[in-house]
C-alpha cells in the first residue's frame, strides 16, 4: 500500500540545503507577533516544502500559517503556507508545508525552479 499522500509529481531536493527567515503569521487564524525565525530548506515542489525550524510546534493541533522570503535565485521570493506536519530529526523539527501561491503569481516557482535545474542547484525526486 503505498502511504505517500503527495499529489506532485516532482519535488526538487536542493543540492546545498538554504537558510532563511521564517514568520509566523497566525496560530488558529489568531494574529501573532510577527519575528523572524531562521528556517532550512531542504526540498520544494509547485505546492509543498520540506524545511527544519529551531521551534516545536504541533500542526496536527493548530493550524498556523507562515511567510517565508527566500532567494532561491538573484530574484528574492515571498510566499505563505500553511504547516501540515512535522517530526523532530537530529535535535530540531522538521515540517512539511502546503504552498498558497496567489493564482497572478502562479508560474514565478515554476520558472524559479527552471533557473536552480538549469543551474544544477536541484535534484528531482
Amino acid at each position: 500500500m503505498n502511504t505517500n499522500r503527495r499529489t506532485e509529481p516532482f519535488r526538487y531536493t536542493l543540492k546545498e540545503p538554504v537558510t532563511f527567515d521564517l514568520h509566523i503569521l497566525t496560530i488558529n487564524g489568531i494574529q501573532v507577533p510577527s519575528k523572524p525565525v531562521r528556517a532550512v530548506l531542504f526540498d520544494i515542489s509547485r505546492s509543498g516544502c520540506h524545511l527544519s525550524l529551531p521551534l516545536n510546534i504541533n500542526p496536527e493541533n493548530n493550524l498556523v500559517r507562515i511567510g517565508m522570503e527566500m532567494n532561491l535565485t538573484d530574484e528574492s521570493m515571498y510566499i505563505e503556507g500553511i504547516l501540515k506536519w512535522n517530526k523532530e530529526q537530529q535535535g530540531s523539527f522538521h515540517y512539511g508545508i502546503q504552498l498558497d501561491i496567489p493564482e497572478n503569481d502562479g508560474d514565478r516557482l515554476p520558472r524559479v525552479l527552471r533557473i536552480l535545474a538549469g543551474e544544477g542547484k536541484i535534484l528531482v525526486r
